[in-house]
């Protein structure tokens, strides 16, 4: 990758001729780019930030009022701010545990981004977050459970310490992560090597007992959260008109929805926030992230997640400091954190605004936005949006943007598959990631790790590991040239 202020004249003369040239080689392709328009500098619409003043993408968006505002920060700070051990003096915020991934929202979403990757060798994971779920090849056994008996439906490898207030016994932790790489060699057509690594999840210290021998692991990267209301926002009817299951269009790309549950209303709804999009709505991927991630139940997931035999789990558990309580089914539970305070994050990660796009409107950055379309990723990375008019946050309401996602499920190869159901989500299916801002992702946390794993270290690894109905576009980027490919690398990092 170069950055642009490091280029001269000359060699913005010589990148430009070549990619012309290019050009005209591809110009019967089928994806030709649309016409440039100025609102792409925009990509949040009136919620683009006009400036990132600092190493953060933890800015409201510009169009918010003052009391949203102020609402904003005050749920960034029950996002920042450390969970404790109940009973506490700080009531508002203790109820942690008894198991756990980490002890706050920010530890997971850096800077509003990604937090830190687990090294590889033997860890305690944060950010990676290791999921549990049914095999692929399971499928046909419906009597096999979705979640595991010992474990359930995600890894928490932290429980609460000895030294807890009332019990003296410790709450175990369910496993270690040991996480290894193996590397792929490969080269791109001019000749230029490249090489990919390949993770190998494997969990030891397993508290309590084997895992089920149908369940599998599928490892989930905790993702971006700045611009999630805009996407929110996004009419489901628009997203469905991009749903083409059968490939009906003989395009190759098969476009599909997962079907999840909305648990506040019980009604069968498309995903479009998860890994494999499988929660239908922002709120509720905030809520299963405080019970799943931090042990903090909530109205919408008011069960603890101790199974049958988590003895210690279920002990602890009782001894929480009620905020409020919720009749389910006939029984009562006492929530650790209470509806108000829980709308409070939701609106932080509503109004998280949109970095604005940067240098787009450079030579360079416009033959890769021509590429970035003749390849062929926005079959799948679906530029642009107007948002829901009737949405009920006005600041979010009727804006045109660009995340560059359809928010849908693509058979992303076996390269990529983690073997595991998820609603209805396969093994080899991944929804689509926005791009929108990940060019400062770098900048803003010193990290740059992309996909659903973090394995791939540039934008260049993330192509090169597409499979499946990505298969054609990863090889079309093979037989680019390296000027070509660092104009395309430039488009994305600036959009």
């Amino acid at each position: 990758m170069f950055a642009l202020k490091f280029i001269d004249k000359t060699m913005i003369k010589v990148i430009s001729s070549t990619l012309i040239f290019f050009g005209l080689l591809m110009g019967c392709s089928e994806h030709s780019a649309p016409k440039f328009q100025a609102e792409e500098l925009a990509p949040g619409g009136q919620m683009t930030v006009k400036e990132l003043k600092g190493l953060s993408y933890i800015y409201p968006g510009d169009n918010i009022s003052s009391m949203e505002k102020l609402n904003f920060w005050s749920g960034f700070s029950f996002f920042r701010d450390p969970w404790v051990i109940a009973p506490a003096s700080t009531t508002s915020r203790d109820g942690l545990g008894p198991l756990f991934s980490t002890r706050s929202c920010i530890a997971c979403h850096d800077a509003g981004s990604r937090g830190p990757l687990s090294s590889a060798g033997e860890s305690l994971p944060i950010s990676l977050v290791i999921k549990f779920g049914k095999k692929d090849n399971y499928l046909a056994q419906s009597e096999l459970s979705f979640s595991d008996p010992s474990y359930g439906d995600q890894l928490q490898p932290r429980g609460l310490p000895i030294k807890h207030p009332v019990m003296d016994k410790k709450v175990v932790g369910e496993a270690s992560l040991n996480l290894t790489y193996s590397i792929i060699e490969g080269s791109f057509a001019d000749g230029t090597p490249y090489q990919l690594r390949k993770p190998h999840y494997q969990l030891t210290n397993l508290a309590y007992g084997e895992l089920a021998s149908h369940i599998g692991l599928t490892p989930r990267f905790a993702p971006n959260i700045y611009g999630t209301g805009l996407l929110d926002a996004i009419k489901q009817d628009d997203l469905l008109a991009l749903e083409d299951v059968d490939d009906n269009d003989n395009d190759g790309i098969s476009a599909k929805y997962n079907r999840v549950v909305d648990v506040a209303t019980q009604e069968v709804k498309i995903g479009r926030f998860g890994l494999k999009a499988n929660h239908p709505n922002l709120a509720q991927q905030v809520a299963a992230a405080f019970r799943n991630d931090i042990g903090i139940t909530n109205h919408l997931f008011p069960s603890e997640s101790c199974t049958a035999k988590q003895l210690r789990c279920k002990q602890v558990a009782t001894l929480t400091t009620p905020k409020a309580s919720i009749t389910v089914t006939g029984r009562e539970h006492e929530l650790e954190i209470n509806e108000r305070l829980f709308n409070l994050v939701v609106t932080f990660n509503q109004l998280i605004g949109v970095p604005p796009a940067r240098n787009l409107q450079n030579p360079i950055t416009q033959s890769g936005r021509a590429l970035f379309y003749r390849v062929g990723c926005s079959q799948c990375h679906q530029p642009s949006y107007q948002t829901d008019q009737a949405y009920p946050i006005k600041a979010l309401a009727n804006q045109t943007i660009w995340p560059y996602t359809d928010l849908a499920l693509h058979d992303m190869g076996e390269g990529l598959a983690d073997g595991v159901i998820d609603n209805k989500a396969t093994g080899r299916e991944w929804r689509t990631a926005p791009l929108w801002g990940i060019g400062l992702q770098q900048k803003n946390t010193n990290r740059s790790e992309f996909l659903h794993d973090g394995r791939a270290r540039s934008i260049s690894e993330a192509i090169l590991w597409h499979g499946g109905e990505a298969k054609t576009a990863q090889q079309k980027y093979l037989q680019l040239t390296k000027v070509e490919r660092d104009a395309l690398h430039v488009f994305i990092q600036s959009i």
